[in-house]
This record gives C-alpha cells, sequence and structure tokens, in this order.
C-alpha cells in the first residue's frame, strides 16, 4: 500500500509544481536558476563522458524493455500459461517511465513556463526586404563549411558554454523520419544533433540546441538568441544562421506573396543557389514545423526569428543584416 501511496504522490507533486510554475513566473524564474539549470548542467557534465548519447540508449533500453514483455505476454497466452510475470515486468516499464517523466517536468517546467513575446509577423514587403539584405550576405560569402564534427566541437564556444558538448546522434534515422536536426534532452542535459544533416545546417542547429541547456524553452527564443551568437563569430557559424533565416523567411514569403519569392530567389549566384538546394531550401513553402509535435519540450514557433530580425534591421540593430532606410 505504501507503495501505491508514493506512485500516487509523486505524480501528484509534479502537477502541483509545474502549474506553480505556469502561474507565477517569479517562482519559475527562481525554480529555474536554483535547481533546473545546476541539475541540467550536472546531468551534461555526467552524460558527457558517454562518447554516445545516453538519453538514446535509455529510450532504446525502454522500448525493448516493453517489446520483451509483449513477446513474454504473446507467447504465455498462446501457450495458455499464466500471464502475471508479464503483469509484472509491464508494471516495472511504466514505474520507470512515470519516473522519468516526473523527472523530466520538474527539470523542464521552470523553463516552458516563462514568458516569452514573439515579435509579430512581418508583412511581405518587410520579408522581402529581409531576404535581399541576406542573400546580398550569402552571396558576398565563400559558403565553406566544416565537417558535422568540427561544427559540433566548435558549437559551445560559439553558444557561450565553454566545456559543454553537442553528441552526434547514434541512430540517426529516427531524427530524420521525425524531420529534427536537433534534440535536447533535459533528463540527461544532453544537446544532439543530426551528423548526416546537410553540413551547412549543422553550425546553428548545434548552438540553437546549446540554447535550450542555457534554460531557453522558447523554440522562436532559442533560434532569435542562437542568431545573435552565431553571426558574432565570422564563418561558418553565421552564414549557417542566415542559411536558417532564409529558409525560414522565404518559405513565409512564398505564402505571403509568391512572385516576391521568386525575385528573391533569382538575386541568389550561382554557389549560394546550389547551397540552397543542398539545405532543401527550395521545398520549404512555409516554415519548418516544431519537431515532434504535441510532447512538453517543443513550445513556441521557430520562425519568430523572422519577426525579430525585420525589426532589427529596421532598427539597425545588432543583428549583422543590413540596415533598410
Amino acid at each position: 500500500m505504501k507503495k501505491r501511496r508514493g506512485w500516487v504522490l509523486l505524480p501528484g507533486i509534479t502537477v502541483l509544481y509545474a502549474l506553480l510554475c505556469a502561474v507565477s513566473p517569479g517562482f519559475a524564474r527562481r525554480a529555474l536558476n536554483g535547481l533546473s539549470l545546476p541539475a541540467m548542467a550536472a546531468l551534461h557534465r555526467w552524460t558527457a563522458r558517454a562518447p554516445f548519447p545516453v538519453a538514446e540508449l535509455m529510450a532504446a533500453g525502454l522500448a525493448s524493455a516493453a517489446a520483451c514483455a509483449l513477446v513474454e505476454a504473446l507467447a504465455r497466452a498462446m501457450a495458455g500459461r499464466n500471464a502475471m510475470p508479464f503483469k509484472r515486468w509491464a508494471a516495472g516499464v511504466l514505474r520507470v517511465s512515470l519516473a522519468l517523466a516526473c523527472a523530466l517536468t520538474l527539470l523542464w517546467a521552470p523553463a516552458r513556463a516563462l514568458p516569452f513575446e514573439a515579435p509579430p509577423v512581418p508583412n511581405a514587403e518587410q520579408l522581402e526586404a529581409l531576404c535581399d539584405a541576406l542573400v546580398t550576405l550569402l552571396n558576398a560569402s565563400p559558403l565553406r563549411f566544416d565537417s558535422a564534427e568540427a561544427a559540433l566541437a566548435a558549437a559551445p564556444e560559439v553558444a557561450g558554454l565553454p566545456g559543454a558538448t553537442v553528441k552526434a546522434a547514434r541512430w540517426p534515422e529516427w531524427m530524420r523520419a521525425l524531420r529534427v536536426s536537433g534534440l535536447f534532452v533535459p533528463l540527461t542535459g544532453e544537446a544532439v544533433a543530426d551528423p548526416g544533416a546537410p553540413a551547412p545546417l549543422v553550425p546553428f542547429t548545434a548552438v540553437h540546441e546549446l540554447m535550450h541547456l542555457r534554460g531557453i524553452a522558447d523554440e522562436g527564443a532559442a533560434n532569435i538568441e542562437a542568431w545573435r551568437r552565431c553571426t558574432e563569430v565570422d564563418g561558418p557559424f553565421a552564414d549557417s544562421a542566415r542559411l536558417w533565416a532564409l529558409r525560414y523567411a522565404l518559405g513565409m514569403l512564398g505564402q505571403a506573396d509568391a512572385p516576391a519569392r521568386l525575385r528573391v530567389y533569382e538575386k541568389m549566384k550561382d554557389p549560394l543557389r546550389q547551397v540552397f538546394h543542398a539545405v532543401h531550401g527550395e521545398a520549404s513553402s512555409a516554415p519548418a514545423p516544431a519537431p515532434l509535435p504535441g510532447l512538453v519540450l517543443t513550445r513556441g514557433d521557430y520562425g519568430a526569428m523572422v519577426g525579430a530580425l525585420c525589426i532589427k534591421s529596421v532598427e539597425c540593430g545588432e543583428w549583422s543584416v543590413e540596415c533598410k532606410e
């Protein structure tokens, strides 16, 4: 009976904690700074000892245990034997999954609860001006990108987290199936990226995932901060950020004004067109959807970066985007 009370008490405390974070931004900020960030940093240092993403191994282990339990249940049912061992095994898998889900919520609820005011959606004229500025910058760049391994190794310094690690996925097939180029796992403190993604996309992706390690949960806010940090350095990280922004902006422009999108595309020089084709830019008729929709890990609009850049390009802010008179 005591064990059952414990498994009811843990989810109850978790739900109350998440609700308190949701209704009180001040509490959420204190919880983030005092509990979540130190805990995720410690988890990050611990899991960094493994050369592979621990989160992938945990997920594979749970999936394997559930599959084994199901196979045993079917075998016992076909043989007409007692199913009690299966029930115990299944109960164990569910308890472990529940404990991990509660731990994940306790770690990430404060970050998710913090408000983020997204910039206004730009109009077609603003989008075309931003795209023109990005194309001008990219046309003038040599567009040389390092290997995924080199980009992942350099990303922590660019993100302002020297000593941190961005890991290459051990089984990236699941990322490609779900259209995920990168993922941050609060439960293990790991930033994971697809090493087989087009090289021009990897630098910005890696920095974006490290922004989550800094406690930025909203995907749009993480994109904006990743842009700022990537464009503070010259070379592949700045170009990667500009390519991501161009993909988002051109997708939005295509929906608002298809002829304007074509005008922007015609201004690309051949090297940029080749790179843009390699990152599947032509196929982006809309901002990229958030990966893993519906999970507690994701929130926000990735394309919010476009609105922020349109504002900054007008205000002549520190964004490495040409100012418009």
